[in-house]
């Protein structure tokens, strides 16, 4: 028979991790971690937050307004004495409005905030949060919306009010809320961007796992440096916070060299990440020189646990680079000077399949099942801390070919769409006035692929073809010259070149146009 202290020892014990209960409390925390936010949960807490004794390091505002015309809350977090030498970095919970920890983990940062704690984060940074990114898919709540997931019962739907899943958005930019962000990025030009999602599927050991932006174009010192936070980020998570995180992925089988399909090769079993695309916003971000990280806490985890592991990991990335706060200054101005002023040929790689394997430790994890309750849907729960196996970890991608970027691009009669995208991107474009000649190389284009059924309200094209040998050529007046020497080159590259694999071109923005050649020609020296 167990004694009262050791009763007490053993709920203590089954009871979910959570920080201690403050004032004002979050939707969560006044529900013993049962319910999540509503749109007007948050705006109360921020209304109360910004009261606080140090409420002042917060300014609000509306950043834009969603589909359905709802405002989208921007909240600042800085220090009232302006130093323009603090980085700068934008966080976003909520873009999957079913994953509901990351709007909970910044309202929890944003009251300590407003409390005085992180003054060191702060010497080092300014911060934006947007904790309700899919604000109308926050407010779409079901029981079905995410089954499986260890709490709450209740959530938002996944894709925003058009259908569209946000992240995926990222290339062709037509919701209102991508369209935001994108407004913000140039707005601020962040240093960083961090993107909370909840993962789940696999069955692993691990609080959370995360990735860098895996693009194989991101400048390979951009890519370096953000390794190296990560690596920082999971030792202190495990030393100070005790949770442990790793790399995004899942256990599964693939060809990963590239050899043939996984139907018809043996395949390697391992530890796979996602995606290389940067229809993905932290893929996306990376092709902007600068650091992309995003956040999947583990969906059988409970509620509490998975919030405090979001906050915790939101906190240990600012910490290691506010360590290194001169070296991200220095890394983000050199891979913008590269492009700008080259010393060396600038690439675009494409045709791209999984990096090298490496062989490592992944905690292989269980679950127990809790049955169905009152409308609901069974529910899976973390199990232990899982069990290491060495396997091997792809968690990079590679580019099988490349290309050198040219001068320039050229876009023959661009319709308002592509202009409008190009603007939306940052990107920076002149118009040909006079009609000197170029010389040019053309993509002849021999066939195009599309697949049967529509994804995000688009049918993705696949252009085949070859180059044609390079031509002198006179532009037409009005022609849009888009120059390889800027910042932004290889976002540029990425939406522009017709063997891209995820372009505006896949998403059909050139597709009336492309009968028989691209309508973006390269142009290279003579």
């Amino acid at each position: 028979m167990l004694r009262p202290l050791h009763v007490l020892a053993l709920v203590s014990a089954l009871l979910p991790l959570a920080l201690p209960a403050q004032e004002p409390a979050t939707r969560p925390e006044a529900t013993q971690y049962t319910e999540t936010s509503s749109v007007a949960d948050v705006q109360r807490f921020v209304d109360e937050v910004v009261k606080l004794p140090h409420g002042d390091r917060l300014s609000v505002e509306v950043a834009g307004k969603s589909h359905e015309g709802r405002a989208q809350l921007l909240i600042k977090v800085a220090l009232p004495t302006p130093d323009t030498n603090r980085l700068r970095a934008v966080v976003i919970g909520n873009i999957h409005a079913g994953e509901v920890e990351g709007k909970e983990a910044v309202q929890v940062l944003l009251r300590e905030f407003a409390n005085g704690d992180h003054e060191d984060v702060l010497k080092a940074f300014e911060l934006w949060f947007l904790p309700l990114y899919n604000i109308d898919g926050n407010e779409k709540t079901s029981k079905q919306n995410r089954p499986g997931q260890n709490g709450p019962a209740t959530t938002g739907q996944r894709p925003n009010a058009q259908g569209f899943d946000l992240n995926r958005d990222f290339i062709k930019a037509e919701a209102p809320e991508t369209q935001t962000l994108l407004g913000l990025f140039a707005r601020i030009d962040p240093h960083l961007f961090v993107d909370l999602h909840t993962t789940n599927g696999s069955y692993h050991g691990y609080h959370l796992t995360f990735a860098p932006s895996l693009s194989p174009n991101c400048d390979p010192a951009i890519a370096r440096l953000s390794r190296a936070i990560l690596d920082d980020s999971t030792a202190e998570m495990q030393q100070k916070h005790k949770f442990a995180i790793f790399d995004y992925g899942n256990f599964e089988t693939h060809d990963w060299d590239g050899s043939g399909a996984p139907e018809s090769a043996p395949g390697v079993r391992g530890w796979y990440t996602y995606d290389s695309r940067p229809r993905y916003g932290v893929n996306y971000f990376g092709l902007r020189n600068r650091i992309g990280i995003l956040s999947e806490a583990y969906s059988y985890c409970d509620f509490a646990t998975r919030i405090a592991a979001t906050r915790a990991f939101v906190l240990t990335i600012l910490h290691s680079m506010a360590v290194r706060a001169a070296d991200v200054r220095q890394t983000c101005s050199a891979a913008d000077q590269r492009l700008v002023a080259p010393e060396a040929p600038a690439w675009f790689g494409f045709d791209t399949a999984f990096g090298d394997p490496e062989q490592l430790p992944v905690l292989l994890g269980e679950v127990d099942t809790v049955p169905p309750s009152d409308g609901g849907t069974q529910r899976f729960v973390r199990k232990g801390d899982g069990k290491p196996e060495t396997m091997p970890v792809l968690r990079s991608f590679r580019a099988r070919q490349q290309r050198v970027l040219p001068l320039a691009w050229a876009i023959q009669a661009p319709t308002p769409e592509v202009l409008s995208l190009l603007q939306r991107h940052g990107i920076q474009f002149t118009r040909a006035e006079s009609k000197d000649p170029v010389v040019a190389e053309r993509f002849a284009v021999t066939q195009k692929k599309k697949p049967k059924r529509p994804y995000q309200g688009h049918q993705e094209l696949v252009l085949v073809g070859a180059w044609q040998p390079a031509q002198e050529t006179t532009l037409p007046a009005g022609t849009l010259l888009v120059s390889a020497r800027q910042p932004l080159a290889r976002l540029a590259a990425q939406l522009l070149e017709p063997e891209s694999e995820d372009s505006l071109s896949t998403w059909n923005f050139f597709e009336a146009r492309t009968e028989d050649s691209f309508p973006v020609l390269r142009i290279v020296p003579k």
